[in-house]
């Protein structure tokens, strides 16, 4: 058996998985996002540990003796700094944290050259910035370590300090192509390796590991790589078949073997490394159910998305006029802009709740085409797309994704569609551990029979909505230099 940990902004999952990847037995164990000042959006290590090991202890009891390999996913671009005995000294600064975002500018110049070498933008998310703000911030001096949040728990459970591939590509520190940290990046950033954990391929055993607290012998220690690659491997979503996450982040991404970076020079998209020499290519904005939440608690008054459904499917598509931009977290992906804020247009007395959000699922909706769109500028052709995150169980969400970017739209359900992540990270071990010679093959029935529906576009919906994406973008343009004006 498989133990899979997915460290999630919201929880810490564990699952115990089979060789065919259904799912055994499975945890989750909440983590508190902290905001001790405006910007601010922290995780404390030591909790992230404990709810770790509680889930473990949970998840492993009576199957000690089974387990043949611990596999790791986790979220992208947080990170902290540990002391000389590796202990922490900061938080960890996750992707939602916007403090380091004037410090975007101090590399917009290297912006370029960066993004060639990293497959990463030059963006307030990544840990390039937030180390220039760390440095000025907290006045650095003396030895300290780096950390990611996967090696500093990984550490704690073995004495390792290793690091996947994957995981390492979306600090925006790492050479997409050479697989080692990037010269340019750490110089910009002030730091060198040895401050930083080694790196490695994360579809590979590192080592056989044995935890005593987990009553666990020489268990096959299995990196992994970020929960986005792994949803797509635990789908089998790659090539033309991307994956659609519809967490608090939306996302389109999918794997391909080559190194792709886009020709635009507004770097709209990312490419990381995923695992076994897939590299998953897309983009990731900061505005899906997070702001799709916010409007619901703040706006329409706390009712639920599934009272709104028959409200807002008598709405007709673009809401009459009324338009919504949901960044309520600023930017990164396509539009990259740590300013860009929540604006509602166009409201008038004839208009009520329903019109509001039906234009709020289509704000969210216009980010998602406005991402494939690029993709596809650049030979990445998206035929289908593999819904996974709370937002798919929201059916008007889904098909209104489905008519604007005019992709079919698969559903899942069950321990599938909570576990995505965790399975794909399964998949991983069972082609490290060698039952598989090639990560693509590694496919699982219970993730087709997991399916629930497709959602095929409406061809006349889909054109409508064209032509609304292009009052969306004429509108944002506008706006971004007002936001710029004001907050910078």
């Amino acid at each position: 058996m498989i133990l899979s940990v997915d460290i999630g902004t919201s929880s810490v999952k564990v699952a115990l998985t089979d060789l065919e990847g259904s799912v055994v037995r499975w945890v989750s164990q909440p983590v508190e996002t902290l905001t001790p000042e405006p910007g601010a959006a922290e995780h404390d290590l030591e909790v992230l540990y404990q709810a770790l090991l509680r889930g473990m202890k949970s998840v492993v009891k009576g199957y000690e003796s089974d387990v043949e390999a611990i596999t790791f996913s986790c979220y992208l671009h947080g990170i902290a700094l540990l002391n000389r005995e590796k202990r922490a000294v900061t938080r960890v600064f996750t992707h939602l944290d916007t403090r380091a975002g004037r410090y975007q500018n101090t590399v917009e110049n290297y912006g370029r050259r960066l993004y060639l070498r990293t497959g990463c933008p030059p963006l307030f998310v990544y840990p390039l910035v937030k180390l220039l703000w760390l440095r000025e911030r907290l006045g650095l001096s003396g030895r300290y370590y780096v950390t990611f949040v996967k090696d500093y728990l990984i550490h704690r459970l073995t004495g390792l300090t290793v690091l996947d591939y994957g995981t390492a590509s979306g600090t925006g520190l790492m050479n997409i192509h050479s697989l080692r940290w990037d010269d340019l990046a750490l110089e910009l950033a002030g730091v060198d390796e040895s401050s930083l954990p080694e790196l490695t391929e994360g579809a590979s055993v590192v080592e056989r590991v044995s935890i005593p607290e987990l009553n666990l012998e020489r268990v096959a220690l299995v990196p992994g790589s970020f929960d986005g690659a792994l949803q797509n491997i635990g789908y089998s979503a790659y090539g033309e078949e991307a994956v659609l996450n519809l967490g608090s982040t939306a996302v389109i991404r999918t794997l391909r073997s080559e190194v792709i970076t886009d020709r635009d020079p507004r770097m709209r998209f990312f490419c990381y490394y995923a695992a076994d020499r897939y590299r998953a290519i897309g983009a990731a904005s900061n505005n899906g159910m997070s702001s799709l939440e916010w409007v619901r608690e703040n706006i329409l008054g706390g009712v639920d998305w599934s009272t709104l459904v028959d409200e807002v499917s008598k709405i007709r598509p673009c809401s009459d006029g009324v338009l919504v931009l949901p960044f309520i977290g600023g930017e990164r992906f396509p539009y990259r802009d740590p300013y860009l804020r929540f604006t509602l247009l166009g409201p008038a007395v004839s208009h009520g709740r329903a019109h509001v959000a039906r234009a709020s699922l289509e704000g969210v909706a216009f980010i998602l085409k406005a991402i494939v769109d690029a993709l596809e500028e650049n030979g990445v052709i998206v035929r289908t797309l593999h819904c996974g995150g709370g937002g798919c169980n929201i059916g008007s969400l889904v098909r209104v994704v489905a008519d604007t970017c005019c992709k079919p739209v698969v559903v899942y359900g069950g321990d599938v569609a909570r576990l995505a992540s965790s399975i794909g990270a399964a998949a991983v071990a069972v082609r490290a551990l060698g039952y598989s010679a090639r990560l693509d093959a590694v496919k699982f029935d219970c993730v087709s029979r997991s399916r629930l529906d497709t959602v095929v576009p409406d061809v006349s919906t889909c054109s409508v909505y064209r032509e609304c994406f292009s009052r969306f973008s004429e509108v944002l343009s506008s706006v971004s230099d007002i936001y710029r004006k004001l907050l910078c």
